[in-house]
């Protein structure tokens, strides 16, 4: 199998406030507090022991650490996997718990022995503040740094798939590649496309391939590799009980006639790149047809079946009952 580099969206650096203060600070806050009787009447080693059953205790059932501590979020592991992880997110709360409570370390210290070590005071201040501080800041690079490379290579298109009344599918995969740089759009279709009703068929057969747009099945802003030279499509026809999986060269210049000036444009970079929708319809025998603007770019009205193992089948046609629900209701359409 092929392997290509997958679209990845850099997500931006964004803090809620609300959330930050009640998931982290607070409960850092009053956990410092609560460590200070343990510093000042019973010792250092007691607020260890103190500290060490919290972040336990936060490990395993303090859910608003999950958020910022992803690590957190492995539950799914076995074995040693997950023994590694419990043990280096109860690490990294004890020491969010340590480096909080120092600073009443130090006032204890002052208040019983009178020393106060400007030194430590500072480097306290340092690693409370500005870890956090420096953290945000490489993220945020780390960011526009993505987004830069991606705008660079990648272009928004907003993407829109329709089929015919009688053809009910699945899609299983959609990819646009660059075959040479190995760029390759990573579209994630988590709901399938939904059947035109009756009434809603017999209007587009008197109308004109315009008409879909209005009347989309699917639509989504994806982004596709620039200079994109192929296509790859498989999908599950239940109603024909079969299986394709197509791959056929892709005309990007067509739809993107500017795009020698937006891989030159600096000051575009960050710019999200938009252009008017591309249609993708699907039909009966593995039929395909893409329009964009008054222009048909692609169109094969027959695509034969792709082999596939006889359990893989089975499980592709297989329908879970929400599947065969739906399937009941839109043959009843057809009739």
């Amino acid at each position: 199998m092929k392997r290509y580099k997958l679209y990845k969206k850099a997500e931006p650096v964004c803090c809620n406030f609300e959330e930050l203060l009640s998931h982290i600070i607070l409960p850092l806050v009053i956990a410092s507090y609560a460590s200070y009787p343990f510093l000042y009447f019973l010792g250092l080693e007691s607020a260890l022991v103190y500290n060490s059953i919290l972040a336990v205790i936060a490990t395993y059932f303090f859910d608003g650490l999950k958020k910022f501590i992803p690590i957190l979020n492995d539950r799914d592991t076995t074995g040693f996997k997950s023994v590694f992880y419990s043990f280096v997110s109860f690490l990294i709360i004890l020491s969010s718990l340590l480096i909080t409570g120092f600073g009443f370390y130090l006032l204890v210290l002052y208040q019983k022995n009178n020393e106060f070590n400007i030194f430590h005071f500072y480097l306290w201040l340092l690693i409370l503040f500005g870890f956090p501080l420096f953290y945000y800041a490489f993220r945020s690079v780390r960011y526009y740094y993505i987004k830069k490379q991606q705008d660079e290579h990648f272009v928004n298109i907003v993407l829109v798939i329709n089929h015919d009344l009688d053809l009910f599918l699945a899609i299983d995969n959609i990819q646009f590649v660059n075959t040479a740089n190995r760029n390759s759009s990573d579209i994630k279709i988590t709901n399938n496309i939904q059947s035109y009703s009756q009434k809603e068929f017999i209007a587009l057969k008197t109308k004109t391939r315009h008409y879909y747009v209005n009347k989309e099945g699917f639509r989504e802003t994806v982004q596709i590799p620039f200079n994109a030279n192929a296509f790859l499509l498989s999908w599950f026809s239940y109603t024909e009980n079969k299986y394709y999986a197509v791959e056929f060269p892709f005309p990007f210049e067509k739809f993107i006639a500017e795009q020698e000036t937006c891989s030159t444009d600096k000051f575009k970079i960050f710019r999200a790149r938009e252009t008017e929708p591309l249609y993708l319809h699907l039909y009966l025998n593995g039929g395909i047809r893409f329009f964009y603007k008054n222009a048909i770019l692609v169109d094969i009205p027959v695509n034969n079946e792709s082999a596939v193992n006889g359990k893989d089948k089975k499980d592709f046609f297989d329908l879970n009952a929400t599947i065969k629900e739906s399937y009941i209701k839109y043959n009843r359409n057809l009739r």
